[in-house]
């Protein structure tokens, strides 16, 4: 690294409908200041629920307006009554003046290389054009979607091209032998010879296990096993919740467990309310997802999840049973994920449609009953976010 004191990093984080992109992002972020303590870190985020999270020192944010995925290559305004093409022209005036103004040295841009329908295009320009030496790197997750999907999508926005003509190299979050995404996306030889595999990224560096005043005595829980069921930023979460509770009434009072359903910033609060009158009479806690919420996790003897990437990979983290339900769609990425670590004895999976009570209920008692944890012998990587903050910081 040439400027170990002078890193000024720019990262793009599109997560209009969830937590995860932006989560993943600041794991890098705190990855990168970890290698660097002085490097300075400007988020460019269009998260309603940016404020929701507790940022390193020298990390900030600039909001933009909130665009939201409703279908495959479809946005729409989130709060603004404004057309798209007003919108993306107002996203793409501020990063670009955030770009030449900030002038980073290092950019990450997550996810979509061309941003939402082009809106990347300015801004990339006017830095390679102010900063040529600038470092731009795409990141990516293990798995975006389904092959032939995703292949359609890129081609029809441009994204080889953009990638071939802006980034100097392309980071996967993931492992190439668990699911080579440059081959299965069929990335051109030019793309493929700059995409490095980094493995999962996940939170590395957590303080030590502070008590709760909701953690029992060890021998309560030795025979009331803690159950914690989470679905992310929570909008599409209320449908397995609500199986759960209707399992744990199967259940009954042969298999006694204590729960929390951690619940995310998106979930409407009618469905919150529909939540906490079915879990009356359980042993049923709700709580808000906070930044604490790992520490749950932690305790947790099972936990109860979608699939994705961000929840999954603190499950592999710390070494969780769990039982995963992919989100059915639009995307194929959870289904994939799920197929291919389940596959792998990482988790039991239960598909969407075949999740009821009845199954469910086995599920979880299965689970509970089962010796030891995940079958550590399949765990990839996890430690994907210092790796990704080396390979980035080489070239600074």
């Amino acid at each position: 690294m040439k400027g170990r004191s002078a890193v000024r990093m720019m990262i793009y984080s599109q997560d209009g409908f969830g937590l995860g992109h932006l989560r993943r992002n600041l794991n890098i972020a705190i990855q990168v200041q970890r290698q660097v303590p002085r490097a300075v870190i400007l988020i460019v985020a269009d998260s309603p629920a940016a404020p929701f999270f507790r940022l390193p020192p020298r990390c900030d944010f600039v909001k933009i307006p909130t665009l939201v995925k409703v279908n495959t290559g479809v946005w729409s305004s989130d709060r603004l009554q404004l057309v798209n093409e007003e919108l993306l022209s107002i996203r793409s005036e501020i990063m670009e003046n955030v770009a030449t103004g900030f002038r980073p040295n290092l950019v990450l841009v997550d996810h979509m290389p061309n941003g939402v329908s082009g809106e990347l295009a300015r801004p990339l320009q006017a830095l390679r054009a102010r900063a040529p030496r600038a470092q731009i790197v795409l990141g990516l997750r293990d798995i975006l979607g389904a092959r032939a999907d995703i292949r359609r999508q890129w081609q029809a926005d441009g994204a080889f091209e953009a990638t071939e003509r802006y980034y100097d190299r392309i980071l996967v979050y993931g492992c190439a032998d668990m699911f080579d995404l440059a081959t299965e996306y069929q990335f051109p030889p030019r793309l493929a010879a700059k995409t490095v595999y980094c493995g999962y990224v996940s939170r590395e560096h957590i303080g030590p296990r502070a008590p709760a005043p909701e953690a029992p005595p060890p021998r309560a829980r030795r025979r009331v096993p803690f159950v914690l069921v989470t679905g992310g930023g929570g909008a599409d979460a209320s449908f397995f919740m609500d199986r759960f509770l209707d399992a744990l009434r199967v259940l009954g009072t042969g298999m006694p467990c204590r729960a929390v359903l951690a619940l995310g910033p998106f979930l409407h609060q009618q469905q919150y309310r529909l939540l906490a009158k079915k879990a009356r009479g359980l042993a049923v806690r709700l709580s808000r997802l906070d930044q604490d919420s790992i520490r749950l996790l932690r305790r947790a003897d099972l936990v109860i999840s979608m699939a994705g990437y961000n929840t999954v990979c603190e499950i592999m983290r710390f070494r969780k049973k769990a039982i995963v339900i992919p989100r059915p769609g639009p995307s194929a990425e959870q289904t994939m994920r799920t197929k291919i670590m389940a596959s792998r004895g990482l988790f039991h999976a239960i598909h969407p449609h075949y999740l009821t009570p009845e199954s469910l209920a086995a599920a979880i008692a299965e689970r509970i009953a089962a010796p030891g944890d995940m079958n550590e012998g399949n765990l990839p990587p996890l430690d994907g976010a210092s790796r990704a903050a080396a390979c980035m910081l080489t070239e600074v």
